[in-house]
């Protein structure tokens, strides 16, 4: 664990954020589809927990890229 530096973790959350954003908007083209459904809010989930780490952890959630509204963006 030594080996994951702040800038390492920047980019992982950045394309948890990317793949996110994508499947809410696959999300919203198919709204009968229940695993485009479930796998838009998994990625919402995910997204906010790490949020709140960062959050707690007073740590600045622009450098991570959630320095967003998660909700107004995944759902």
């Amino acid at each position: 664990m030594d080996n994951l530096t702040t800038e390492a973790m920047e980019f992982i959350i950045s394309r948890l954020i990317e793949r996110g954003i994508d499947a809410a908007k696959e999300a919203r083209e198919k709204p009968n589809d229940q695993f485009c459904q479930g796998r838009s809010l998994a990625y919402y989930e995910m997204l906010d927990i790490l949020r709140s780490e960062i959050i707690i952890h007073d740590a600045d959630l622009k450098s991570f890229g959630l320095n967003f509204d998660i909700e107004g963006v995944m759902l």
